[in-house]
């Protein structure tokens, strides 16, 4: 977790029968976006409950209380002291993922909302631009929310967190800023973010094993599916000319299975893309083209040569703030050069506009590494302390037109057209002309150039990946001087592996 205040305001606080008084209000950043702003008496009170439950060794000194107001250096230096006792917690996965910790996290971004609690609806975007809306509580944490959408959407609830919710910069999902996690409410964490940010259904596994027990659910199918078409269409799946007809014949026949089980032995299958990025390796500044998937994390350069690390010989990550955004930096154990009798620890950096979701996926891919080393199963709802019961959704009229994404003609296509390569028409390479009905295949093609429209989740037993079917809409005062100086101290803080 990359924890920072970068600033801080003074605000005024109004009394009852008494005169207002000044305070300082830090404003605290989580993973490159703003989360919440909380005064010094609430992370003094958060440091006590902590330093009960975990012991003082496992937090960094707190900074005294002054009795009086605070020059601007000493203003300075509290905010600076304050982010290194926040960036030790965010160190220590046993900390962050504790109750006190997240529910510190929750509330103090609900104080933010300022606003009652208050029913809402909230979009969901498929990773096909198409959207379902949910009728959720303003503040639900992130797994409410999941849990909602699984439920709406007619998915097994025990396959609920092979799947997450990302925060994206559009509707097309190319862009990811981050994977939302359960300490935030996601309807505040959109309202607060960029107009053009959406939030998107996607899969958060890496384990491909897992795909059994998923296929065998009609929706989590559909929804891989999807996915996998999307991926193609970007480029971040190398479809080669071989089977580029296949995909295209079993994708024209619906067997979504089948196309699978031939799209899981393409290059970069499997993988996220975290498009380009600078790199010290192989030479400092390179530009390369960053995966990560099957436990690696792949450097692909402009020439199409690649370097790959393996997760494992990884012994630690560490991401922190630079002058050009977020850094991030991983030691690797390389192998011995010739001539030399053992390899060597080195430390690799990246710099991207993605940075902080590629540590957190590779913090996510050590954690399901781990868990499958120990045979443990994956998190359920039913697991979840308090279990949580999605909220009721209004009633809506199901369209069952989109459950084949069909643009509702059954009329055979008899135009030269037609029977072109199913490859060459989806874009995914030349091959044979085959002779099958492609009028409703064209539709689906063009659909990459409509605008998102809702749909209908009854639809998502059969859903396609991109057709242009009808879809419906379901829907203590403690003053401390302002202090506007960036912050650019280079905090790291590692995330051991533990392999």
């Amino acid at each position: 977790m990359h924890i920072s205040i970068p600033e801080s305001e003074e605000l005024v606080e109004e009394r009852v029968g008494r005169a207002p008084a000044k305070y300082v209000s830090y404003n605290v950043h989580i993973n490159g976006t703003y989360h919440c702003s909380a005064r010094y008496s609430t992370f003094q009170k958060l440091h006590e409950r902590l330093k009960k439950q975990y012991g003082a060794g496992c937090l960094e000194q707190f900074p005294p209380k002054q009795m009086f107001y605070l020059k601007p250096e000493q203003a300075h230096f509290r905010r600076y002291q304050l982010q290194n006792w926040l960036q030790k917690i965010g160190a220590q996965p046993l900390i962050v993922q504790g109750e006190t910790f997240q529910t510190f996290l929750l509330n103090a971004q609900k104080e933010v909302q300022k606003g009652p609690e208050e029913d809402v609806q909230l979009e969901i975007f498929l990773v096909n631009g198409k959207s379902v809306t949910v009728d959720i509580m303003s503040t639900d944490q992130t797994f409410d929310v999941l849990e909602t959408v699984i439920q709406l959407i007619g998915m097994n609830p025990n396959l609920t967190y092979y799947f997450a919710l990302y925060l994206v910069k559009d509707s097309t999902g190319k862009v990811t800023i981050r994977r939302l996690q359960d300490f935030e409410s996601p309807y505040i964490s959109l309202r607060r973010a960029a107009e053009d940010n959406r939030i998107m259904l996607r899969t958060a596994y890496w384990n491909q094993d897992c795909t059994v027990e998923l296929h065998q659910d009609p929706i989590a199918l559909n929804l891989i599916y999807i996915e996998t078409i999307a991926d193609i269409k970007k480029g971040w799946i190398t479809v080669t000319d071989d089977v580029a007809d296949d995909l295209a014949q079993y994708r024209a026949q619906k067997d979504r299975e089948a196309f699978l089980n031939i799209a899981k032995t393409l290059k970069g299958f499997g993988s996220q893309c975290f498009g380009e990025t600078i790199t010290s390796f192989p030479e400092p500044n390179s530009k390369c083209t960053v995966f990560l998937g099957n436990s690696e994390l792949t450097f692909q350069s402009e020439d199409d040569k690649e370097w790959r690390f393996q997760v494992s010989r990884m012994r630690c990550w560490r991401t922190y703030t630079v002058e050009e955004g977020v850094e991030m930096e991983f030691e690797y154990y390389f192998d011995p050069v010739r001539g030399a009798q053992e390899g060597e620890m080195k430390w690799v950096k990246m710099l991207s506009p993605q940075t902080i979701h590629m540590a957190m996926c590779l913090q996510f891919m050590v954690e399901e590494m781990l868990r499958t080393r120990k045979k443990k199963p994956i998190k359920k709802p039913s697991d979840r302390v308090g279990q949580f019961k999605p909220r009721r959704q209004k009633e809506v009229k199901i369209d069952f037109d989109f459950i084949s994404s069909e643009p509702g003609s059954t009329e055979a296509a008899t135009s030269p057209q037609s029977r072109m390569s199913v490859g060459a028409m989806l874009g995914l390479g030349s091959g044979p002309k085959v002779s099958v009905s492609l009028s409703d295949l064209m539709a689906k093609v063009k659909a990459d150039k409509e605008d998102n429209v809702h749909v209908d989740v009854g639809t998502l037993h059969t859903i396609e990946d991109g057709g242009d079917g009808t879809g419906a809409d379901l829907k203590s005062d403690d003053p401390d001087d302002y202090d506007s100086d960036d912050d650019d101290d280079k905090r790291a803080f590692a995330s051991m592996a533990g392999l």
